[in-house]
């Protein structure tokens, strides 16, 4: 029962925070709405993440990711899962980003 309360939390939290970064009007007060709520750690991890994403769909090996990021190779293979699903939000936000 507990973790049900927490899962339920949690989500609701990701929806608050969706609801906040959709309100917020410039890339300069995302970032720094980010850098609040954040900690260097974290802002690293996600800064991480997103290169690992955007390398694997400019088609760099799973290995070399993992060796030039140095990153294991689990993290490397599961942002090649999301870029695979087809339901995934996030291959269409690297196009964008990309300028496609």
């Amino acid at each position: 029962m507990l973790l049900q309360i927490e899962t339920n939390n949690k989500m609701n939290n990701i929806k608050e925070i969706a609801k906040a970064i959709n309100s917020i009007h410039t890339e300069e007060d995302i970032c720094s709405f980010f850098k609040e709520l954040l900690t260097e750690t974290e802002i690293n991890t996600l800064s991480k993440r997103w290169c690992i994403l955007k390398m694997l769909s400019n088609g760099k090996t799973q290995r070399e990711i993992a060796k030039d990021l140095n990153v294991s190779l689990c993290k490397v293979t599961r942002g090649s899962k999301i870029l695979k699903d087809k339901k995934a939000i996030t291959p269409k936000l690297i196009q964008i980003d990309k300028g496609d």
